[in-house]
């Protein structure tokens, strides 16, 4: 080769090299730029090295892993990842039914993530919890301190941080067919809107003014304005404020009735103010308009914490705005955590936060639960917005057309009509409004007392017929006319070898004795539960009608 020829050559190698290098910064560049989903390869891969990570720590996960919360934590990042059967799944329901429920001074974390892991579960394997899921949401209601909030014993006050796992194991027991009295969701929701700063955030320990004029908040920081915010979409969707048929301020959802106030502008009542909830939540979603990854004020102490907040606070926000709902939708904000937490993940697949009083175990699954978009998978589950059953275990209504959300899950939408046709609706399985009268009839009725003898008549005839609906809706109509006579009827249907008539029985039960709690959910396998249920209401009634005589 000439010297000629050597230059030209050398010239073309140049800029040959130079081409493949500008190729590879765009390549890296558009590699940089694509949205990321739990579905790419690269999280896919990291979310596969934490599940490894979690699977390989001893018994005693090592520091703050220790405790039975943290065993639900791990449990419910193999649930999330799809790994049910996975052995540290059963260790942490095992830590669950043998030290959370047998240690009444358990604190609100460990309970509230204790009922979350619960309700992840697969339906088949949940019937084997049902107790201790009901169980755990009444202790989790006996925690909530009067003004509404949830925090230490010790303390005067409510815990922001503490409140925020309170109220999403309310929401996911809810969407498990488990709900909480009213009031306990009223309290709560007026405690978050009382202790909102000004500017919209939430600091560590509420200051509750007792009324509706913001004061400033002590450690504000983004971690607690994620979490109150967050736990203000929950109370928002529980009360219905996104479900299709709800339109902003029609007035219609009773549940979210305005209702009169005292001279001071508080409310005289528990009940919410939507038009203050609506408020509180504009005022933080302008707050937190802009998602950062790791912020910088000096509160923030547990990074990754902060990011499952956030990843929580944001699904329920996309979900709300509609977002969640279209085709294809991949935000930006789940593209910049996950590169976030993909470069700060260690090569033994974990996560170390700058706090080690939290643990590596618990930073690793909050950084992985953010990964696998927990919350999204919750609430497209809960939401049917990937399938699945009506809340409860019902099954989704026949007649879609008519179908709306209520209280979390879809159902069948009432239908005006006398009270007598409405029932004979019920009785005839082929008549095309059943599932709209079974709802109705669900509802309650309130017959004049002119015909309520043969209401009552023909709702024991339900009672006894055919259709494990019909008589399912039959027996909780009948509880609701509080009748003590119907009691022997319901206790007789709790023997009912259908699961859900037994449920309908039971739930009749609770209503009419005002007793929300105790035994009685029974998953169609457990006998003793059935045996227990049968003596806990006899016992009830015996106690309250003493002498009665029950065939």
């Amino acid at each position: 080769m000439n010297p000629q020829q050597h230059c030209s050559w050398r010239r073309w190698c140049g800029l040959g090299l130079r081409l493949a290098g500008v190729c590879a910064i765009l390549g890296l560049l558009a590699s940089c730029a694509r949205a990321l989903t739990p579905e790419s390869p690269e999280v896919k891969a990291s979310v596969a090295k934490a599940v490894e990570y979690l699977a390989t720590q001893p018994d005693s996960y090592g520091g703050a892993g220790g405790r039975p919360g943290a065993r639900a934590l791990v449990a419910l990042v193999m649930v999330k990842a799809d790994l049910p059967n996975h052995p540290r799944v059963q260790e942490g329901l095992d830590a669950v039914r043998n030290q959370v429920l047998k240690n009444p001074n358990e604190d609100v974390y460990t309970v509230g993530l204790s009922l979350i892991l619960l309700t992840e579960l697969p339906p088949e394997r949940q019937r084997e919890y049902y107790q201790d899921l009901e169980q755990l949401l009444e202790r989790l209601k006996g925690l909530q301190k009067p003004f509404g909030g949830w925090g230490y014993p010790y303390l005067p006050t409510g815990d922001t941080s503490m409140t925020q796992y309170a109220a999403l194991g309310l929401w996911s027991a809810a969407g498990a067919g488990f709900e909480a009295p009213p009031d306990v969701w009223e309290k709560l929701c007026n405690w978050l809107i009382r202790t909102q700063a000004p500017n919209g955030g939430f600091g560590y320990q509420g200051k509750d003014p007792g009324g509706y004029n913001p004061v400033e908040q002590d450690r504000v920081s983004l971690s607690m304005c994620s979490a109150g915010s967050a736990s203000l979409y929950v109370c928002a969707d529980h009360f219905g404020m996104f479900a299709a048929e709800q339109k902003e301020d029609d007035g219609t959802n009773p549940k979210l009735k305005p209702r009169k106030t005292n001279q001071t502008g508080a409310p005289s009542t528990g009940t919410v103010d939507p038009s203050r909830l609506r408020a509180a939540i504009g005022k933080a979603d302008l707050l937190l308009a802009n998602f950062v990854p790791e912020p910088p004020d000096p509160m923030h102490a547990y990074p990754y914490y902060y990011i499952y907040a956030s990843e929580r606070y944001r699904s329920f926000r996309d979900y709300a705005e509609g977002r969640m709902q279209k085709n294809g939708y991949e935000p930006e904000w789940y593209t910049v955590g996950a590169r976030h937490l993909m470069s700060k993940q260690a090569a033994d697949g974990s996560w170390r936060g700058t706090d080690p009083s939290v643990g590596i175990v618990p930073d690793t699954c909050f950084a992985t639960l953010f990964l696998l978009r927990s919350m999204l998978k919750t609430i497209r589950h809960i939401k049917k917005l990937d399938g699945g059953t009506l809340t409860g275990g019902r099954g989704l209504p026949e007649d879609m057309e008519h179908a709306k959300f209520v209280m979390g899950g879809l159902k069948a939408e009432r239908i005006n009509a006398p009270i007598l046709d409405l029932l004979k609706k019920v009785a005839d399985s082929d008549d095309p409004d059943n599932e709209r009268a079974l709802a109705s009839m669900e509802d309650g009725l309130e017959p004049g007392d002119e015909i309520k003898t043969e209401v009552a008549k023909q709702l024991q005839q339900l009672a006894r017929g055919k259709s494990p609906k019909a008589r399912a809706a039959a027996l909780q109509a009948l509880a609701r006319t509080r009748d003590l006579d119907q009691v022997p009827l319901l206790i007789e249907a709790l023997k009912d070898p259908d699961p859900l008539v037994f449920h309908g029985a039971n739930e009749g039960l609770r209503f009419l004795s005002r007793k929300f709690y105790g035994a009685g959910f029974w998953g169609g396998t457990d006998e003793k539960t059935r045996q227990d249920a049968i003596k806990q209401w006899t016992d009830w009634y015996l106690s309250v009608r003493p002498g009665a005589i029950l065939d």
